[in-house]
């Protein structure tokens, strides 16, 4: 994180791609330069862009770690995390044209890549110091890198605006390539590449490197390249780098990369075998890639922690899959579900087919994950048909599609538009039918799994588990399960926030700190959780998670195992208990993907797009239900991962993974000599009155024209009470 957030601050203005695994702290990254450069006034203009379902938690993660309470723009309003400080005044009605006057804002990339609201921001608003983009591998190009490409999208497009209209551009994405290498350059292009360095240019470049033997032509054609980077960065590889990447030294070194340097070709042609080898490993260390990514992996971190960089191990991964056989009366609703299905999809006309067939994988979702989630979503849209009041319909961000290498994200908005445009094909007797087949099932066979793997955890020695589900449906039924059990005392956390059960039997919300204090302090057993909360609640304490539904995307289950699987986690290995519905193109496809590669066991760059592809795959094989379609999708997968083992681009060979730490001095003033100074009277200012609540932790602060203020020097204690503190 110090070093990435070096690689930012010190070549100002920052053009950096953070490319770290899931859970390793892009956000920290970003978070150590926004507060340095907002304090040194190096930025006085900052926007900082994220997909709408973690803008909050931007917004909360900014504060916690960092003391900067910024302002969230909801398309109507400017809206502060409340605090004591602010009052009541946490929120600012702005129009559309007046947002962006606000100098520090935090934005939906969903909302502000819409035409009209893109244009404002295009046209109205002043330059930017720095903006950052989360998720950056939502701006990419339609169908990339295939026979078919389109243009990009709109949030590509909207950034290759804005790229000329900032001095710094700081991109975040676990998964810089969801499909191609070409999706790579686009991002790298917003960054500023070599003019030499073109698209086509760039993937031949990956290609001709991945050779074992290229031709001397090509190898002309990579030393041409290498030349121009070195130029537009303005800096040399180090010949202590170049040795390093090359496994040669002396003067063997020295003509190597002299050749590579050469502008003419003859030195290149006279190279020995062993010397071209080491030549194309230079190449390999020398792409823009290396310049512009920032990328960390947990194999790169037990590196650190065996020579002796980090004092904290990273805990094992023991995954386990469990199968649930359907009982007859469920199988026989999930055969009648998938026909109901494919038969709606099928008689679709072509302009209702888009929204036909997203909302049909909706169904297939819910179904995969609870009887109860499904029958939520039948009969919300049976009550839209039979009143006729498609509006009433509420989209929801859990039923966002997760396939991340769609053409466009979907936020909550157009969900709900795709819903109601899919109502015309839909027959309420149909759904009327379905819904009285699952009035008639007992609770889900998967129940009965879940609580024998919860037994079976705590008879391990993991005393506390958390359980994950797409849906905060499926998460209400499982409370209302687990809470007859008697010994287990439950917790939850969704969008809705945390909830704790009340004496009368209902649920009680409680703060965000709250549910985290009351879960590390061991007030409850389980957290069942939705996705919501598989952003920014950090558990290293909790040694146990369940996966109660799997995501067709593998990526939304490591961001769930992130939760636990961190630095600092109590436990040496964390166990990871995965339940799957026996019989399932879903399950099929994750048993071939578990043989193949160990999935969740580690995470495998080079098979990130094989990955990235599952769900347009499986919602092709749900939505055809042709014979032996499921069989096509797992052989078609196997074939692919072959393919990319032995062929795919791996970003993790093209990036820097040095292990040297830069020197940093102490800090000349620390929050310790900070205390000190508040208990001593006679420095205080002589109009700030201050009491001592709890020595060395809490003080109530009076400043003239604010309220008495709780305040802290304690960053941990702060963390754990920013409701109800502020950090001083």
């Amino acid at each position: 994180q110090v070093r990435a957030f070096q690689r930012l601050h010190d070549r100002w203005p920052p053009k950096l791609l953070i490319a770290d695994e899931v859970g390793l702290g892009k956000t920290i990254q970003a978070g150590l330069l926004l507060r340095q450069a907002w304090l040194a006034k190096k930025a006085k203009r900052i926007l900082i862009l994220a997909p709408r379902a973690v803008v909050k938690q931007w917004q909360i993660e900014l504060r916690e770690k960092f003391n900067l309470n910024w302002p969230i723009y909801d398309g109507k309003k400017l809206v502060w995390y409340p605090s004591q400080a602010l009052q009541d005044n946490h929120e600012r009605r702005v129009g559309p044209r007046d947002w962006h006057r606000e100098p520090i804002v935090i934005a939906s990339s969903h909302l502000m890549r819409r035409k009209d609201r893109a244009a404002r921001l295009l046209e109205d608003a002043d330059p930017w110091d720095l903006i950052v983009l989360d998720e950056a591998h939502h701006a990419r190009r339609r169908g990339a890198g295939s026979a078919k490409e389109k243009g990009p999208n709109m949030l590509l497009r909207l950034m290759q605006q804005l790229k000329e209209r900032t001095n710094g551009l700081v991109l975040l994405t676990a998964t810089p390539m969801q499909v191609h290498p070409a999706e790579v350059w686009d991002l790298l292009d917003l960054l500023g590449l070599p003019e030499e360095w073109t698209r086509k240019n760039f993937i031949d470049f990956l290609e001709e490197l991945a050779e074992p033997t290229p031709s001397t032509a090509a190898l002309e054609r990579m030393a041409r390249l290498f030349q121009a980077c070195e130029r537009h960065f303005d800096e040399e590889i180090e010949p202590a780098d170049a040795e390093h990447a090359s496994g040669i030294s002396g003067l063997k070194l020295k003509r190597v990369l002299s050749a590579l340097r050469d502008k003419a070709k003859t030195p290149l042609q006279r190279l020995s075998p062993d010397q071209r080898r080491a030549a194309l490993n230079i190449l390999r260390a020398s792409t823009p890639i290396r310049m512009l990514v920032s990328r960390h992996t947990r194999a790169l971190l037990r590196e650190y922690f065996k020579a002796g960089k980090l004092t904290t191990p990273i805990a094992d991964r023991e995954v386990v899959d469990r199968f649930v056989k359907m009982s007859p009366g469920e199988h026989s609703l999930y055969e009648a579900v998938e026909d109901y299905i494919a038969t709606t999809y099928n008689q679709a006309s072509d302009k209702e087919r888009n929204a036909v067939g997203f909302v049909m994988t909706i169904y297939r979702r819910r179904l995969a994950s609870s009887f109860l989630a499904l029958r939520n979503t039948l009969q919300r849209h049976l009550e839209a048909i039979t009143t006729k009041h498609a509006r009433s319909l509420q989209g929801s961000e859990e039923d966002a599609s997760d396939d991340e290498a769609a053409d466009e994200i979907l936020d909550a908005d157009e969900v709900a538009k795709l819903e109601a445009q899919a109502l015309a094909a839909e027959e309420a007797a149909d759904i009327e039918s379905l819904l009285a087949r699952i009035k008639l099932l007992p609770a889900d066979s998967k129940l009965e799994h879940l609580r024998s793997v919860l037994k079976e955890l705590r008879q391990a020695g993991y005393q506390q588990a958390m359980v994950f589900t797409q849906y905060s449906d499926t998460m209400d039924f499982l409370r209302g399960a687990l809470s007859k059990q008697s010994g287990l005392r439950l917790m939850c956390f969704s969008g809705r926030g945390g909830e704790v059960p009340s004496a009368d039997g209902s649920w009680t919300r409680i703060g965000r700190d709250d549910a985290k204090r009351r879960f590390r302090e061991k007030q409850a057993d389980i957290l069942l959780c939705t996705d919501a909360a598989a952003e920014g609640l950090n558990f290293q304490f909790c040694g146990a998670l369940i996966n109660y539904d799997m995501p067709w995307n593998p990526m939304r289950v490591e961001q769930r195992i992130g939760r636990i699987d961190r630095l600092g986690q109590e436990n040496p290995i964390i166990k990871i208990v995965n339940l799957h519905y026996d019989d399932t193109v879903e399950t099929d496809v994750y048993i071939a993907l578990k043989d193949r590669i160990g999935l969740f066991e580690s995470v495998v760059g080079r098979l990130q797009p094989i990955l990235s592809s599952l769900p347009q795959e499986i919602s092709k094989a749900v939505l055809s239900k042709k014979g032996g379609e499921g069989n096509a999708v797992v052989e078609r997968i196997k074939r692919r991962v072959g393919e990319a083992e032995e062929h795919g681009f791996d970003i993790d060979t093209v990036t820097d993974a040095d292990l040297e730490m830069p020197d940093r001095p102490d800090s000349p003033i620390t929050m310790a000599a900070l205390s000190r100074v508040i208990g001593a009277s006679d420095l205080m200012p002589p109009d700030t009155k201050i009491r001592t609540l709890q020595e060395g932790r809490e003080y109530a602060l009076q400043v003239p024209g604010m309220p008495e203020l709780r305040v802290t020097t304690d960053p941990t204690y702060y963390q754990e009470n920013s409701e109800s503190l502020e950090f001083w």
